[in-house]
């Protein structure tokens, strides 16, 4: 079966919070740095599959799982995001 994807609307902003998932998020951090941020787009690309442990993969950086807990934990919020752009 095959999923259905839903369309972003506003793809920049969406990528902009991706990226700063990715990141890591603080109190008082608004930004991503310039590596997640050139990240982002592909981010958003994979999260649109629903693939968390691709996500996770490649936030992790090693490109191939398993990914450790703290980028797993990230990449789950990440398709969270992603669906509730998609909405």
């Amino acid at each position: 079966m095959s999923p259905t994807l839903a369309l972003v609307r506003d793809t920049s902003a969406l990528e902009q919070r991706i990226a700063l998932i990715a990141c890591g998020q603080r109190p008082g951090k608004t930004q991503p740095c310039d590596s997640c941020r050139r990240k982002g787009a592909g981010l958003l690309n994979v999260a649109a599959t629903g693939a968390a442990d691709a996500v996770a993969a490649a936030i992790c950086g090693t490109g191939k799982g398993p990914a450790c807990h703290g980028c797993k934990d990230k990449a789950a919020e990440i398709v969270r995001a992603y669906n509730e752009g998609a909405e």
